[in-house]
């Protein structure tokens, strides 16, 4: 059952009222019939009625039966109308034609075919019993036309009505697709500067997003941080968590070596629909979402579908995550094999001069003149300041603070320099705080919520001013977006994911995988303020937890 008034519907009932009002007009001004005052009495009860049917229509929401009832409560008006208006001669004979449309549209084509059945048996007998003394043959000739006429518009009707069906399926699968590639970049977009503990996050967060159900999870075969290894969305029942641990636990064996998903019965909790997260060299773990047995029954391929996408999303995701993990760690051995090398050529030989040259003056040291103990000395001074002068060299070569190269804080600027100058708006960068203690996906996602603040004030605000405020300090970092363009609802702007667009949910994703805060302020004609706390010591303080439990 598809919903009521909808853009199309509308349509419908702007028909509605264009037909009565010009099958009135005719019947108003038409010489045959009863007084004028009596023909006004009739058109005013009508417009009554059609204004009441119509409210009923829009009070129906998706019950059949209560729709069903209101059109046939139309379909017998309709016909006490053509009682009173003329029968056969009635100028209102093709308003039937509404009802027919509602039942086409939202009922079955067999309850319409129906209801014009009933209304063909009584109009004839109608026809047959009060009009005139014609028999029922005369009468079918004689209406012949208006006979095939009533036969062909239903039929174009429920043509109509089967075709206005498929353009909705139509629409629904194109937005479906379309929220199917939004959550996509969003997702990929969160991925890119979080890590795969807060990735899993994340992903439980989308699974509850797609299947629009109460309550979705993400089960870590390596746990979570060194806590639970079950994260879980949306609204947590008190006990399900442990009692979803310990059944995951007992069917571990048989998740690694399923390929779908699978329904899993909690006696107390429920039914939960759970696939596993693998990847062609490791197992990562399980996905789920806490499902209604009706809903499921409705919606088994949608479900299915959603988890399976995101299961081979994740999956994929997790494990490009370990490679970079697994390259990062090749990319610092290799480096540390390069210093070595360079220490050992060059740092190491000055100071094993150094060593050999002492070693030997404290032996001789009474055997030889003050002047050679003196050139002794020149000597190892000036192997010490050679290898100061290599040591140096070196830590400059490798410190972007030390040989002046490009730091973080310059690309920023030269990114908002090049967006002032492109769009001829004002931009001002205010920074406080040294942003080489700054680790980089820090800086990866504050450069990309700078880049989208200002884009947006840029494009959907039209402002002539942004003022960006960046502090750093040891434990925290703030950033303040300000601008003065045409600003926004932010409670219609965040409720509609729709209006909302991916801009602001990405911020928002990425600022949670780092366990920070946004806080979005605008109004209509004021501008808007952007303001995101990060704990700068997230990263440290995970990595402690994971140095103690080692230990």
């Amino acid at each position: 059952m598809r919903k009521m008034f909808s853009g199309g519907s509308k349509v419908f009932y702007l028909y509605r009222y264009i037909s009565l009002g010009g099958t009135s007009l005719v019947y108003a001004i038409e010489d045959r019939g009863p007084p004028l005052s009596i023909k006004i009495g009739i058109i005013l009860a009508l417009f009554i009625f059609a204004k009441w049917i119509t409210d009923k229509y829009s009070r129906c929401g998706q019950t059949s039966r209560t729709i069903k009832i209101t059109v046939g409560l139309e379909m017998t008006g309709m016909m006490i109308l053509h009682l009173l208006s003329g029968g056969m001669d009635s100028p209102f004979l093709w308003c039937v034609f509404n009802p027919a449309w509602m039942a086409a549209s939202y009922l079955s084509s067999v309850y319409c075919w129906f209801m014009m059945l009933s209304y063909f048996l009584f109009v004839t007998a109608f026809s047959y019993f009060f009009v005139n003394d014609q028999s029922l043959t005369t009468i079918l000739l004689e209406e012949n036309r208006f006979y095939l006429m009533l036969l062909f518009m239903t039929l174009s009707i429920q043509l109509l009505a089967g075709v206005k069906s498929r353009l909705e399926i139509a629409n629904a699968r194109t937005t479906e697709t379309m929220e199917h590639m939004k959550s996509l970049y969003q997702i990929v977009e969160a991925a890119t500067h979080s890590e795969s503990e807060n990735l899993k996050l994340i992903f439980a967060e989308f699974a509850l997003k797609l299947t629009k159900l109460k309550m979705s999870f993400f089960w870590d075969v390596n746990g979570y941080g060194g806590n639970d290894p079950l994260i879980t969305q949306g609204v947590t029942p008190v006990g399900v968590e442990a009692s979803l641990t310990t059944a995951i636990e007992m069917h571990a064996a048989e998740l690694r070596q399923l390929d779908s998903c699978m329904v899993m019965n909690l006696p107390e909790h429920g039914d939960f629909l759970v696939i596993p997260i693998k990847s062609s060299t490791r197992f990562w773990g399980v996905m789920g979402v806490k499902i209604e047995r009706t809903s499921y029954e409705e919606g088994r391929h949608w479900f299915v579908k959603q988890l399976y996408f995101l299961s081979e999303l994740c999956a994929v995701i997790l494990e490009r995550h370990q490679l970079e993990r697994i390259e990062n760690q090749l990319m610092i051995i290799e480096e540390q094999n390069r210093i070595a090398d360079e220490m050992h050529d060059s740092v190491s030989q000055y100071i094993f001069g150094i060593v050999y040259a002492v070693h030997s003056l404290s032996r001789k040291w009474k055997d030889i003149s003050t002047d050679q103990i003196k050139d002794q000395l020149q000597i190892i001074q000036e192997s010490s300041v050679a290898a100061s002068q290599e040591l140096r060299s070196t830590i400059y070569s490798l410190s972007s603070r030390k040989n002046g190269g490009a730091f973080w804080i310059t690309t920023v600027k030269s990114h908002l320099d090049s967006l002032s100058k492109l769009h001829a708006v004002k931009v001002t960068l205010n920074v406080t705080g040294d942003d080489h203690g700054l680790q980089v996906n820090y800086q990866k996602a504050l450069f990309r919520i700078i880049s989208e603040a200002t884009g947006n004030a840029i494009r959907h605000g039209r402002s002539s001013h942004i003022k960006v405020d960046l502090s750093m300090k040891s434990d925290e970092v703030k950033l303040s977006v300000l601008d003065n363009g045409s600003g926004f609802s932010v409670t219609e702007r965040l409720s509609d994911p729709k209006v909302s667009g991916l801009g602001v949910n990405n911020m928002e994703l990425l600022v949670q995988s780092f366990g920070g805060t946004i806080n979005i302020q605008s109004t209509k004609g004021t501008g808007t303020l952007i303001q995101v706390t990060l704990p700068s010591g997230h990263q440290d303080k995970k990595e402690l937890n994971e140095f103690q439990m080692m230990g």
